[in-house]
């Protein structure tokens, strides 16, 4: 598995070989998905090749196996800025979700005023189909006479069709009175008779207004079938909406446990800043402690005489002294001497140089002192430099004369070793016996001088890691809340629409409910005019109810005369 990890380093004594390990910061649950690890972990890198091309603190990318052995060291920064590119990307995919919302609220708008301009459309056509409603009442009372009038015609036919033969066998034995009486009846039922012609028009009449109204109706389906076709359309609109709204709410739940795991991450580094802070101003008092005994020691030793420098030999060094013969240590020690004496000439003549100088230096001074105002500048010149040259030079011999020191006291601890193989008795001297506490006090001093430059400079680095982390998470928490307010603006579309939707269903079922009783009303009106006009056809193919009267008054005319 791959870790974002700390590479630290550690080195040996005397600067030989060293060790590696890995401190685990984040795992890889996925594609660019990190788990920060709130307990530190730290892996030794048992392979130390694998790291010699990394400096300490570099941030690498660590395969770890099961068993928590490293496999390999990779450098992080390439994955670092990966991490970053995609986090960009998803920043521009972000921006195109919010500029297609407003496409969104812009649409709404437009499918608001389309249905504000549709409802008053359906008010005009709802008086209209009031009108269509008195119309249906005065064609059903027309129908109804209609359908009287046929009747009472049907009833006349079947009578004067009984009584022509009766008529016919009595005509002969009618008297004037008589005959002037049926006349008066046949008259009389003559003029309660309606003309089929003008019956037959306004039959005519009713029908085409039937078809001018069914026209209106099939104008209302058609816009009726419109509107059920922009309701399943703003349904299938809504199903989206409630999609993208789902998944950006998990989005969002997810970003949210993320936060909160990056907040504890936070606190937690925050307390390992504090802990290691307060380590380092202990290893602080420590270290004034150290530096304060070193100074009581190396001052007890110039107490007893010795410098305030002086060098020990090491056991190993020590030991092959011993083992080496005794001619050759007079020899080394005697080259060693001859080295000394040369440096402490060389030292003091030097030190004379010093003092001519000094003597130049002070010279000067007095020169300056009486010179005029241009003389003065080329003596202060002079001085200037002649003093720039006692600065070299003093600093060059107190570098030599310590030096002197460290060989003079690695000298009389040779002197002391030969002299001791040759049995010649040595004085012990306290400086000299307290100078290995002396190293011992200032390698200690020196391991805990680099243990604090080593722990401030993790320090500096969790401290810029947390500060880091710090404005990434209030960048992330500011992205949330933006999310947050995104999702409440797309929730309150999402019940807009829905409102939308159902004020469409209800417009579809008021529209229904006042269309179809009017067009059954018409469907079977219609039927009923165009067989009321075939009839009326038959009737004046054949005879007609006047023709059977005039028919009945020509025939009782030539009976009585």
């Amino acid at each position: 598995m791959q870790y974002l990890a700390e590479l630290q380093k550690t080195q040996a004594a005397f600067g030989l070989g060293g060790n590696s390990s890995v401190r685990l910061l984040a795992r890889n649950t996925g594609e660019n998905v990190w788990q920060p690890i709130t307990n530190e972990q730290t892996l030794p890198i048992q392979d130390s090749s694998q790291a010699k091309d990394f400096k300490d603190g570099q941030m690498v990318i660590a395969e770890v196996t099961g068993s928590n052995q490293v496999q390999s060291v990779q450098d992080a920064s390439k994955k670092i800025v990966n991490l970053l590119q995609a986090f960009s990307r998803s920043q521009d995919k972000y921006k195109s979700a919010e500029e297609e919302v407003e496409q969104w609220k812009q649409s709404l708008n437009f499918q608001s005023q389309e249905l504000h301009r549709r409802e008053q459309e359906l008010e005009q056509k709802e008086l209209e189909l009031e009108h269509l409603d008195t119309r249906r009442q005065e064609i059903e009372e027309l129908e109804e006479k209609f359908a009287k009038e046929r009747s009472e015609i049907d009833q006349l036919r079947k009578t004067i069709e009984a009584e022509r033969g009766h008529f016919e066998a009595k005509a002969a034995a009618l008297t004037s009175d008589q005959a002037e009486h049926l006349k008066t009846l046949i008259g009389q039922l003559s003029s309660g008779f309606t003309n089929p012609d003008s019956l037959r028009d306004r039959i005519h009449s009713a029908l085409d207004l039937i078809n001018k109204r069914q026209e209106v109706l099939t104008g209302f389906w058609q816009n009726l079938d419109a509107l059920k076709s922009e309701t399943e359309k703003q349904k299938g609109l809504l199903n989206k909406s409630s999609e993208e709204l789902n998944a950006r709410k998990t989005q969002w739940q997810q970003t949210q446990v993320a936060l909160a795991d990056a907040q504890a991450e936070l606190k937690a580094q925050r307390g390992i800043l504090k802990l290691q802070e307060n380590n380092m101003a202990l290893s602080r008092v420590q270290l004034e402690a150290q530096i304060d005994l070193y100074e009581q020691t190396s001052n007890a030793i110039e107490s007893f005489g010795g410098p305030g420098s002086m060098e020990v030999l090491s056991p190993e060094e020590e030991n092959r002294l011993q083992s080496m013969p005794i001619e050759e240590l007079e020899s080394t020690i005697k080259a060693l001497q001859s080295d000394f004496d040369k440096l402490t000439n060389y030292i003091g003549a030097q030190e004379d140089e010093l003092a001519g100088l000094e003597g130049e230096i002070a010279d000067l001074q007095s020169q300056v002192e009486t010179a005029d105002q241009f003389a003065r500048i080329e003596l202060e010149s002079n001085k200037e430099f002649a003093e720039e040259q006692y600065k070299l030079l003093e600093e060059s011999v107190s570098g030599m004369r310590r030096g002197m020191q460290e060989r003079l006291s690695l000298l009389n601890q040779q002197k002391a070793i030969l002299d001791r193989r040759k049995g010649i008795a040595v004085e012990v001297n306290a400086a000299q016996s307290l100078m290995p506490l002396l190293s011992q006090i200032e390698a200690q001093k020196n391991r805990q001088e680099q243990e604090l430059r080593k722990m401030e400079g993790q320090i500096d680095a969790v401290r810029n890691y947390t500060q880091q982390q710090q404005e990434m998470l209030g960048k992330q928490t500011q992205e949330h809340s933006q999310q947050e307010q995104v999702i409440k603006a797309a929730e309150s579309q999402y019940q807009e629409r829905i409102k939308t939707v159902a004020e469409l269903v209800g417009q579809i079922n008021a529209q229904e409910q006042l269309l179809r009783p009017v067009q059954d009303i018409v469907d079977t009106l219609r039927p009923q005019l165009e067989a009321a006009i075939q009839d009326l056809g038959t009737m004046s193919n054949g005879n007609s109810s006047s023709q059977v009267l005039s028919d009945l008054q020509s025939a009782i005319s030539s009976l009585v005369g």
